[in-house]
């Protein structure tokens, strides 16, 4: 399973059924969200050092939407898809990934739905997440940065 990235194997036949379940019990998240929608493993872009150059005051031109500046040396994971970002698995479950809990390489940090197919993102590298960049159930474009990390 770990070989080819899967979190879940079903095989039925004739009076044989065995189900192996790696990670998150995403079936109970599929009736949560409701019917039609599948579940498949995705891999976050490896996370990319960021160094913000000296800001001034008068270089922000006051616009409020401007992303906040990132502590040197961090690193910021990104979407590798288009979809809707999630925190958690379902409402009311806990999060993935919060402001200072610890990753490590292949943690679950948020899930990205696109066309009805939930798609965990996993860290690629270890590191404290020290922001979270987007809101919960909010869209996402490729490489749009969802959380930041301090390498570690």
């Amino acid at each position: 399973m770990k070989r080819n990235d899967l979190s879940l194997f079903h095989l039925e036949r004739e009076g044989f059924k065995i189900k192996l379940r790696k990670g998150v019990d995403f079936d109970t998240m599929v009736d949560k969200l409701g019917s039609g929608i599948t579940m498949a493993p995705a891999h976050a872009s490896a996370p990319i050092p960021h160094h913000e150059p000296a800001a001034h005051a008068s270089d922000s031109g006051g616009d409020d939407a401007a992303e906040p500046a990132s502590a040197p040396g961090s690193a910021k994971i990104l979407s590798p898809m288009v979809g809707t970002f999630y925190r958690a698995a379902g409402p009311g479950e806990k999060v993935f990934a919060n402001i200072g809990d610890s990753v490590t390489e292949g943690t679950t940090v948020c899930i990205i739905e696109a066309m009805k197919v939930m798609n965990e993102i996993k860290a690629e590298a270890s590191g404290i997440i020290t922001k979270v960049l987007v809101e919960d159930a909010t869209p996402v474009q490729f490489e749009t940065p969802l959380f930041e990390i301090k390498p570690g």
